[in-house]
């Protein structure tokens, strides 16, 4: 019964090294990951003290003549000095539509307004613009309605800011924080794709061999007689 015991617990080792040397990289990198989570400020990774705040306007609601017969939600607000811009989100598909006061498609910010919105906004001294018309998995503006604006400071251009032509919201601002963060993420929930999906097969595989590791460590410890562990 004791030797049987014994060879149970020999196998059970064999099986806890097996597991422990698969997990051990990502482990690592779960650890290493929440560490830089843990100590960031998300604030800074956001780039939020880089906006400024924003004076309030007195906004005329007599300049506004177009009907709408069905919305989810409006937003009405200053885009730039001396003009109004309407967001109108459709309800099956909620997409925001910007419009003039008088129920006209905006015209898009040009690239010197795109400057003004960015100087007006935060304290980036932006002098460089670029038109993003389309963007990958992995992009720093994913999940943003293109096309967009990008404007930052030809002397730090990892700072960049995006600015959407329509709103003439600022929409992201992206550092080198912001990007060490997102690589992390990537790492900590296993989705080299998009890196949106807390759910990936990958992710689910590592944890149940992570948590078979940690089990089968704790029933090693509870189960080497207490002479044993003395003389490890």
């Amino acid at each position: 019964m004791k030797s049987g015991s014994l060879l149970w617990q020999r196998r059970l080792r064999v099986w806890h090294r097996r597991l422990a040397i698969i997990t051990a990289v990502q482990l690592l990198l779960w650890t290493i990951s929440g560490v830089y989570f843990a100590f960031i400020d998300i604030k800074e990774v956001r780039g939020e003290p880089h906006r400024l705040a924003l004076p309030t306007q007195t906004i005329k609601l007599s300049q506004f003549d177009f009907p709408i017969t069905e919305t989810s939600q409006l937003t009405i607000k200053p885009r730039l000095e001396d003009e109004l811009v309407v967001g109108v989100v459709d309800s099956s598909t909620g997409v925001t539509e910007w419009l003039t006061p008088q129920g006209m498609p905006v015209e898009p910010l040009t690239s010197e307004q795109a400057i003004a919105v960015v100087w007006d906004k935060t304290d980036i001294a932006a002098d460089v613009t670029e038109w993003v018309t389309t963007a990958s998995e992995a992009a720093e503006y994913r999940g943003r309605q293109l096309p967009l604006w990008r404007a930052f400071d030809v002397d730090e251009p990892s700072l960049r800011v995006y600015v959407d032509p329509r709103s003439g919201d600022i929409v992201a601002i992206r550092n080198t924080a912001w990007r060490a963060w997102d690589f992390l993420w990537m790492l900590h929930i296993m989705d080299y794709d998009d890196r949106d999906d807390i759910g990936t097969w990958l992710l689910k595989l590592f944890s149940l061999l992570a948590l078979l590791t940690a089990i089968a460590g704790i029933v090693l410890y509870v189960l080497i007689p207490r002479r044993a562990k003395s003389q490890v």
